[in-house]
């Protein structure tokens, strides 16, 4: 008698999508619908999302992140442009990407293996708050051109990150194989 292996743990914990949701209720909280509104909107978003995660077929399951991605859209246009909603805005979505990583397709520790993608995401939010806080009440053109240059040094980031993991493979010395 052999013992069966365990099945390997899959992706989609509850965490990443409680994560979510607070991120998002917060940023609805500090936007310009009616109290109740704003939370309710991406509350609706995360849950019907994180259904359909795990509940649609595989073809499906892609769009499964549309619902999110729409109230995190109303509530980032509704909200006013003030640094505290800036920054919410900011976690909601580096929390969204993190919900991505985090897929029940795949084997558990998606976060862990986004991390250096997502950490440059969080780099690009973290500067272009700083830009916001120390750039208030200046000329648009400056805060324009900051937003500009965080934006590339994330994309930067973004198009090294996608360079080392997709570095080639180590091949074997040799004839070619139809030389042989």
């Amino acid at each position: 008698m052999s013992a069966e292996a365990p099945a390997p743990e899959r992706g989609g914990g509850i965490a990443t999508t409680v994560l979510l949701a607070v991120a998002v209720g917060a940023l609805g909280l500090f936007g310009d619908l009616p109290l109740y509104l704003g939370p309710a909107i991406g509350a609706a978003g995360v849950v019907v999302s994180a259904w359909g995660r795990r509940r649609w077929p595989q073809p499906q399951r892609t769009t499964a992140l549309l619902p999110a991605l729409g109230a995190v859209t109303v509530l980032v246009a509704t909200s006013p442009a003030v640094p505290v909603s800036e920054l919410l805005a900011g976690l909601a979505g580096l929390s969204l990407l993190l919900w991505l990583a985090d897929d029940p397709a795949r084997p558990a520790g998606g976060g862990r293996r986004a991390g250096p993608t997502l950490a440059l995401a969080a780099l690009g939010v973290g500067l272009t708050w700083v830009v916001v806080l120390t750039l208030t009440g200046r000329s648009a053109g400056i805060g324009v051109a900051a937003a500009s240059l965080a934006t590339g040094l994330v994309l930067l980031g973004v198009l090294f990150a996608v360079g080392f993991s997709s570095a080639p493979t180590r091949r074997s010395v040799g004839p070619p194989s139809g030389l042989a």
